[in-house]
């Protein structure tokens, strides 16, 4: 991971022990899938909620010390939270002793922070989330990203459309003319789009 790449705020960076010539931003001992990665909330306002200081609202408020926090990471200036369900917040670290907001900056992204701030509340206050994603959407994500996966590993289409389809349905036609085919070539494609930017789009709350 390079630390130019925009996973934390205003370009900031959380200090590890330094290998070669930098600072990593994420701990280069941890195995990648267990190590947690705090996204700069200009570049992810689908996840990452803005949260201050909110005083003088009685018991209504949440406090950082009750949320379902399963990550952190602070420095001088800044705390970073990842709760359970995936969420992310950004705060002063003034903000750890107090009840805390949304803050909700007037900007092309509002509509994306409203959801965001929206889902974050009715997960705190145990109400039903609803995905950003659909399930038909996240069903496609994943085999997208195993599909190119699997290219990586060496294996064909035919190999992958087996896994995700079964034997028996790709064998009811001749693979060269296979409609599982062209959708296997179709998800590559698109799963190459996604690791290359696309999931830029995903974390601004654009899902198409």
């Amino acid at each position: 991971m390079k630390a130019t790449d925009p996973i934390m705020p205003q370009g900031r960076t959380i200090a590890h022990a330094p290998l070669g010539a930098f600072d990593f931003a994420v701990d280069p001992a941890r195995d990648p899938p267990t190590a947690p990665v705090f996204w700069n909330p200009a570049d992810a306002p689908a996840i990452v909620n803005l949260i201050a200081p909110a005083r003088h609202f009685g018991n209504q408020a949440s406090h950082i010390g009750k949320l379902p926090v399963v990550a952190h990471a602070t420095d001088s200036e800044f705390i970073w939270l990842k709760l359970d369900n995936g969420s992310q917040l950004v705060a002063k670290s003034s903000a750890a002793d107090a009840d805390i907001g949304v803050v909700v900056p007037f900007d092309d992204a509002w509509t994306v922070h409203l959801a965001a701030a929206d889902r974050l509340y009715r997960h705190l206050h145990g109400l039903s989330v609803e995905h950003p994603l659909t399930r038909q959407r996240r069903q496609r994500l994943k085999h997208a990203l195993r599909t190119v996966d699997g290219l990586r590993q060496g294996a064909t289409y035919r190999m992958i459309a087996i896994a995700f389809f079964g034997e028996r349905r790709v064998s009811e036609e001749p693979w060269k003319t296979h409609a599982l085919k062209s959708q296997i070539a179709r998800l590559a494609g698109y799963g190459r789009r996604m690791i290359d930017k696309g999931y830029r789009r995903l974390l601004q709350g654009k899902h198409r």
